[in-house]
Parts: structure tokens; sequence; C-alpha cells
């Protein structure tokens, strides 16, 4: 797969042979984090960093579905944590 970034700010994947574009509106808000977060994760586009958000985003979505309980790790606190969405 590979991705371009495109001169708009939008992107251009490739997978397989066919091209795929998707764009978004973020508000002011949201795409001041979306920048911070590719900061903060070195990602080299905002392809790459929505690519790895939904990554995520189905794992937890698996991990829901199986009725696992995801800890926070503090040192030698344990928390057991509720995420909702």
């Amino acid at each position: 797969m590979t991705t371009e970034l495109q001169g708009n700010g939008t992107t251009t994947e490739e997978v397989a042979g066919k091209r795929h574009r998707l764009q978004i509106d973020f508000s002011p808000e949201a795409h001041e984090r979306l920048m911070r977060i590719r900061e903060r994760s070195e990602a080299a586009t905002n392809a790459e960093v929505v690519r790895n958000a939904l990554r995520l985003y189905d794992w937890f979505l698996d991990q829901r579905a199986r009725n696992s309980r995801l800890q926070l790790v503090e040192g030698d606190t344990v928390k057991e944590i509720e995420v909702l969405f």
C-alpha cells in the first residue's frame, strides 16, 4: 500500500492497483488534536495517523466483543478502566 499526500492536504491511497480517496472535514479543535497526535507519534502523514487510529479502534472493538477488561498500570497501582464511546 502506498500513500501520497496531495497538495491540498488530502491523501490518495493505492491498494492492489485501486486508489481510494477519503476527504474528511475536521472542526478546528479536531484538526488541532490530529496535528498534536501526528507530531507526538512522529507520523509522516495525516493518513498514517488515521490508519493507526482505525487499527487501534478495531482492536478495541474486538476486545469489547470478547468481554475483555482493560487495566491501567502505574508503578505498583493497577486500575481497571472502562472506555465509553
